[in-house]
C-alpha cells in the first residue's frame, strides 16, 4: 500500500486530488484538495469520473467538440492526481477523448469513489444474533 502514518500512528495515503475551478479568478484556481485514498489507482479512477462528470455538464446537444472543450475550459473543473509534489496523472492526456465520446453515468459516479464518503467496517453495527 502506498501510505504513510501521521502524527496519531494512523494510516494515511501519500495520494491527493487537486480539484481546480477552470472559472476561477485565482491564480492557482485550487478548489479542494481531498485526501485518503487507498492507493494510485483508487485517486486515478476517482480523478477520471471526476473530470468526465465535468466534461458532460458542459455538453449540450448540437455543440462541436471545440465548443465543448471551450465550455469545460472556462466553466468546468479539473483534477490533478499528486504523490506528495509530484504529478502523477493529470487530464491533458485524455481531455479530448472524454471530450469526443459520451461518457456513461458509470463513468461519471465520482461519488462512489469520493474517500471522504466511504465507511469504514467498524463503523457498521453488529449483527444481532439470536
Amino acid at each position: 500500500m502506498d501510505s504513510q502514518k501521521n502524527e496519531a500512528g494512523e494510516v494515511k495515503s501519500e495520494y491527493t486530488v487537486h480539484v481546480f475551478d477552470l472559472s476561477s479568478d485565482a491564480e492557482d484556481k485550487v478548489v479542494e484538495i481531498i485526501n485518503d485514498f487507498y492507493n494510485e489507482e483508487h485517486a486515478t479512477v476517482f480523478a477520471h469520473a471526476y473530470v468526465r462528470a465535468s466534461v458532460e455538464r458542459c455538453r449540450i446537444p448540437g455543440a462541436t467538440n471545440q465548443e465543448i472543450f471551450d465550455a469545460w475550459s472556462a466553466f468546468g473543473e479539473d483534477v490533478k492526481v499528486m504523490k506528495k509534489d509530484e504529478f502523477v496523472w493529470n487530464s491533458s492526456d485524455e481531455i479530448m477523448g472524454f471530450v469526443e465520446n459520451v461518457a456513461t453515468p458509470m463513468e461519471c459516479d465520482w461519488r462512489s469513489l469520493d474517500p471522504r464518503r466511504l465507511v469504514d467496517e467498524d463503523e457498521f453495527p453488529e449483527d444481532d444474533e439470536e
